[in-house]
């Protein structure tokens, strides 16, 4: 009987951290696009169309910074966490954990400095 009881709450407490450590954007951007709408990052006013972000359904990314397409790949973390993986450096690294929160056709991607680049989905 005192097995049974163990057995039961272990399962109990994997699922509770499983369901606790599931990402927020999972079914919400794959194959989606976005469009960056306009907002200041480090001091710099962004304007609308500057940022474009494609996730594909197999994992992969384009991210278009200023014209220039960076390919790579993402990876949904815990909550709002997403790791982009570039083939090649932006901003000096190939490696970016963003948070990403998407609402109904708004995307908001949070750097770790805190600025916000909020994005429209396109169609």
């Amino acid at each position: 009987m005192r097995i049974l009881s163990r057995s039961r709450l272990t399962l109990a407490t994997v699922l509770v951290f499983a369901s606790v450590g599931c990402s927020g954007n999972k079914g919400k951007i794959e194959e989606t696009a976005w469009v960056s709408q306009t907002a200041t990052v480090k001091g710099q006013e962004l304007p609308a169309g500057a940022r474009q972000l494609q996730f594909h359904k197999d994992g992969h990314l384009v991210f278009v910074a200023n014209a220039k397409p960076y390919k790579g790949a993402y990876a949904l973390g815990m909550g709002p966490s997403v790791t982009f993986t570039f083939e090649e450096e932006y901003e000096g690294r190939k490696i970016h954990v963003e948070k990403v929160v998407v609402e109904g056709d708004t995307l908001v991607l949070t750097n770790p400095d805190g600025s916000e680049i909020p994005f429209q989905k396109a169609h």
